[in-house]
């Protein structure tokens, strides 16, 4: 990783007025951030930077005028616009023609693959790009600790259960995430399925069945961890229904206080060449809180000069110790269990 020194380093971030974006700002002034915003709704924007004292942008992000003059003096771009399949590339590419870090919030795979794709262009330019930004600041540096527990790890598993309410840019997002198929890392290789069983985890309360979903670990664990052989499941709480839109104006306070009576919860289940397992379970906070902590934490490091160039994940340039810059995410070890891992090895 290297660190270079920025003088009054800035940060725009792009669809600050959807829901997602207004907590991130809320987080990045009380994290005391220089910062503009971005998007296509001058009515809200406005309204919004008028709110937050900073500068702000309109523009579509076919825009390529509009994404000159806005990264121009920046350090890092935050892309909080999902669905990310509509404003990620043309992202990416004004990043890497601007020479500004990329950082999203992005749950698609799709779009991880597309980052991925982007590697050598933008290691010539000299920036990271970090896609998953959101829910993969602490799934892949679990998978990173959990790796880390044995001496030779050859398949991972992991499972999501997710407690909270959507966004209609999530909800858009989640058709792309169904419509990527069934796909897992076999031998280093992405492979789809046809078809795949349920699987069972515990999350802390006894085993649960949840569903084969790629989730975008097989692309970015795969980049932290080196791990040949992946597998990633999902399961979903009954969603709450998100806060009024006047409650969505100023959301800071309820950022620090459980919204949900359910936590969301990840499990990693690694296993050894020797047999052993190694299973790694994180409780954090419902809803989208987990998020917006993240993807602020990640833009302050970017800002700060901790990067490292080119295609990156936040597990590959961050490691496991990004767990501990977290609020309320609680890791529970289990080391040489016996685990469910072994019964669905026929997928992989």
């Amino acid at each position: 990783m290297t660190q270079i020194k920025k003088e009054a380093s800035r940060l725009l971030i792009y669809g600050a007025a959807g829901y997602t974006g207004r907590l991130i700002t809320q987080e990045a002034v009380k994290r005391g951030l220089q910062f503009e915003i971005a998007g296509r709704d001058e009515k809200e924007l406005a309204e919004l930077a008028k709110e937050l004292n900073v500068g702000y942008h309109v523009f579509s992000v076919d825009d390529q005028k509009g994404w000159q003059s806005s990264l121009s003096g920046k350090t890092s771009l935050l892309n909080v616009a999902g669905p990310f399949s509509a404003t990620a590339e043309q992202a990416m590419n004004a990043c890497i023609e601007n020479k500004v870090h990329y950082i999203d919030i992005s749950a698609e795979i799709d779009i991880y693959r597309l980052a991925e794709s982007k590697d050598q262009a933008a290691k010539e330019a000299g920036i990271m790009i970090i896609s998953g930004a959101g829910l993969f600041v602490s799934y892949d540096p679990l998978a990173v600790h959990a790796a880390s527990l044995v001496d030779n790890p050859v398949r991972l598993r992991a499972a999501f259960k997710y407690s909270g309410g959507f966004t209609p840019g999530s909800i858009a997002s989640s058709a792309n995430i169904v419509n990527a198929g069934l796909l897992v890392r076999k031998d280093g290789n992405l492979i789809k399925l046809t078809q795949a069983e349920s699987a069972s985890f515990d999350f802390g309360n006894g085993p649960e069945d949840c569903m084969l979903t790629p989730l975008g670990g097989t692309v970015l664990s795969y980049k932290s961890t080196g791990i040949k052989n992946i597998e990633e499941y999902f399961q979903m709480a009954l969603p709450k229904d998100l806060p009024s839109s006047e409650a969505l104006k100023i959301a800071d306070a309820e950022l620090h206080k459980a919204q949900y009576e359910e936590k969301s919860s990840i499990v990693v289940e690694v296993l050894d060449a020797d047999g052993s397992i190694a299973i790694s379970k994180i409780e954090m906070q419902a809803g989208y809180a987990p998020t917006v902590f993240s993807a602020v934490e990640v833009a302050v490091r970017t800002l700060d000069g901790f990067i490292k160039t080119g295609f990156q994940s936040p597990g590959s340039v961050y490691g496991e110790k990004l767990l501990n810059a977290l609020p309320n995410v609680l890791i529970t070890d289990i080391v040489n269990n016996v685990s469910s891992i072994l019964d669905t090895a026929h997928l992989i």
